[in-house]
């Protein structure tokens, strides 16, 4: 008998859902140095299985890089300044779930005066000790599809140090219009020494009136870098031909928690509306 064997792991940044198997509070640790008592300071992480599971879960950190879409990026045996594993301690590094109990995670940032001012960061990773294994069927005669199933949850961590900012920009801002929606790329620049989080809005303007308005996707710009985004708003409030601006309004947090806007305006033309179009 042929027997097909797939390897798959999941990598799971962050589990968010309710229904999910394993629960984490917080989901990002955002520490300041500034706070801190003495040479160091303290966090902790709550863990929480399904109520019908048993998991053991090994813990270990990594040094990661956010990259200029805004995603994690792994950084393995790096010596940048903002490297923050040799400075962080952590219990317990392995543990086991069963019944819906939760398991807390004690990390403690020591030697506060080696780390430089600015943002460093890791992420730890909990990684279930045993993998699973799922059969599928495959639908051919003789073959059997095995998942052997890993699941990665990271919690990001963050420490903000001495004299550090967090300020953005929006550099560029181009439009396009697709059909029935508009198409929005982005280029934003953080000129700080820390990363900026935003959340923001769209709004369609036509003869300076609110048409419609819409989320866009949250994301982060790294410390002294940029950030390329891209985001589609509908047309669906459209109801006749024109010109109209597509304003973006983006809010993010500086170093003193005072909320700052950055706020963005393009144009675009509607020629050809019809009743049926949208």
């Amino acid at each position: 008998m042929k027997n097909f064997c797939l390897i798959l792991f999941v990598f799971l940044l962050i589990t968010l859902s309710s229904n999910a198997a394993i629960k984490v509070m917080p989901t990002i640790l955002e520490l300041n140095a500034n706070d801190a008592r003495g040479d160091y300071i303290t966090a902790s992480i709550d863990i929480q299985g399904g109520a019908d599971e048993l998991i053991r879960f090994k813990i270990y950190p990594e040094y990661f890089k956010i990259s200029q879409q805004g995603t994690m990026e792994i950084i393995e045996n790096s010596q940048d300044a903002d490297y923050l594993i040799k400075n962080v301690r952590f219990v317990p590094n392995e543990f086991t779930l069963q019944n819906g109990r939760t398991q807390k995670i004690r990390l403690t940032v020591s030697n506060l005066k080696s780390i430089p001012d600015g943002e460093s960061r890791m992420v730890l990773f909990l990684e279930d000790v045993d993998a699973k294994e799922v059969y599928l069927p495959s639908g051919k005669k003789d073959v059997s599809t095995k998942l052997i199933v890993k699941t990665r949850v990271g919690i990001p961590v963050y420490l903000d140090k001495g004299r550090f900012v967090k300020c953005a920009q929006i550099e560029k801002f181009d439009i396009e219009k697709q059909n029935n929606e508009i198409k929005t790329s982005l280029k934003l620049v953080s000129t700080g020494n820390s990363k900026v989080r935003y959340t923001g809005k769209a709004q369609i303007i036509k003869d300076k009136k609110l048409i419609g308005e819409y989320p866009v996707k949250n994301s982060v710009i790294s410390a002294n870098n940029v950030l390329f985004a891209n985001d589609t708003i509908p047309l669906k409030d459209i109801r006749e031909n024109g010109n109209y601006t597509v304003r973006i309004i983006l809010q993010y947090s500086d170093e003193k928690g005072k909320l700052k806007n950055i706020i963005k305006e393009n144009q675009f033309i509607i020629d050809n509306f019809t009743s049926t179009q949208i």
